[in-house]
């Protein structure tokens, strides 16, 4: 069974216990990523929104183009959606640094 990290009214992110790979699911898209491209996609939404939060000024508008490794393809939201996937990222990454704390490091 997927261990569910977080989740709001746009989607959610859980880890594949056969995989570990974590699964972000928003809207129309699917992301699965192992940890360390989990953490490259969280620092592109990061920079992508800090960047737009206080240019946008319809935060309805599917105007933010995200990029993406495929050279022909970006995905677009809206500041509101864009905060909603952050949001979801964001809590994820907490929670894995909260669960690599609690886990007892072997020698």
């Amino acid at each position: 069974m997927a261990q569910f990290f977080h989740h709001n009214d746009f989607g959610y992110c859980a880890r594949c216990p056969r995989t570990c790979h974590l699964h972000v699911c928003f809207g129309n898209v699917a992301l699965a990523a192992t940890p360390t491209e989990f953490a490259e996609f969280r620092r592109i939404v990061t920079d992508t929104w800090q960047y737009h939060c206080l240019r946008t000024h319809d935060p309805e508008a599917r105007c933010i183009a995200l990029r993406t490794p495929a050279p022909h393809l970006a995905l677009v939201f809206s500041l509101v959606e864009l905060t909603q996937l952050s949001d979801i990222l964001e809590n994820t990454a907490l929670l894995l640094e909260v669960e690599q704390l609690l886990t007892p490091q072997t020698d």
